[in-house]
């Protein structure tokens, strides 16, 4: 274990002392944003028109975390998409390219740990992504109009809920880019490939909805998109956390798979 800690440690400190890092998360927060910014300004704009119209029970239903929070989380999901390939790229990639890999496969580390090492390193990475993030929710705590009971207009459960979600959907996007990286030298071609991934993973869902035959389900069930429903409505499903779990493990077990062939070359 101290290993793997010690391997992570070492990513995230690259990761914070290089300037892509933070071009990821200032892009991020730009985004996420904007995005923020013009759902706030469409519930506001729907809450005065139900005010202009009298329509008392179309502004009781409305609430700040099904109008503005949840879209504000759905769209992370694809900034994510384009994002976590590029986190991941440099893990094995800058390895292979600057031939230190075959000196870290002499030390007296196991590629399992050189692998969770990494992977670690690179989801507190995205945690700390995300972590900024929260910025949107807080400000809505602080400056939201609260009921006649004074309570938060933020449902923080449900907000939890979605964050954990993401979190899942996260770790298997990072997984997927860990693989890419451990194959190619070229970094370019490991945001391609985990990009590529991540998008096929997307399509099959928006291809199978609407259909109910066998195969469509299974294509369902295969897209990583559709396991957050769930999560974004405020409910912890075992088969969406199954499926996360199990395609972060793939990733994972891959990547080892990958590392530890380099061994014995």
């Amino acid at each position: 274990m101290g290993n793997i800690l010690t391997i992570a440690g070492k990513e995230v400190r690259v990761y914070l002392t290089t300037w892509m890092s933070y071009i990821l998360f200032g892009g991020f927060i730009l985004i996420t944003g904007l995005v923020f910014g013009s759902a706030v300004e469409q519930f506001q704009t729907q809450s005065m028109q139900y005010l202009q119209h009298n329509y008392r029970q179309g502004i009781d239903m409305m609430n700040v975390t099904e109008g503005i929070l949840a879209p504000l989380m759905y769209q992370m999901v694809f900034v994510l998409i384009f994002m976590l390939p590029v986190l991941t790229m440099r893990l094995f990639s800058e390895e292979r390219r600057g031939k230190t890999l075959q000196l870290l496969m002499t030390a007296p580390v196991r590629p399992i740990e050189i692998v969770l090492g990494k992977y670690i390193g690179a989801v507190t990475v995205m945690t700390i992504m995300f972590a900024l993030s929260l910025l949107f929710p807080l400000l809505l705590h602080v400056f939201g109009i609260s009921g006649a009971d004074g309570l938060s207009p933020v449902d923080w459960n449900t907000v939890w809920t979605g964050y954990l979600g993401l979190f899942l959907f996260g770790c298997a996007c990072v997984s997927i880019g860990l693989l890419a990286s451990s194959v190619t030298e070229s970094q370019l071609v490991a945001v391609i490939i985990s990009f590529g991934v991540l998008l096929v993973l997307w399509l099959v869902g928006l291809v199978s909805q609407g259909h109910t035959s066998g195969l469509q389900r299974v294509l369902y069930y295969a897209s990583h998109i559709t396991h957050l429903d769930g999560f974004l409505r405020g409910m912890v499903r075992l088969t969406d956390v199954v499926y996360y779990c199990s395609l972060s493990f793939a990733g994972i077990f891959l990547s080892w798979r990958v590392i530890e062939a380099e061994r014995w070359k």
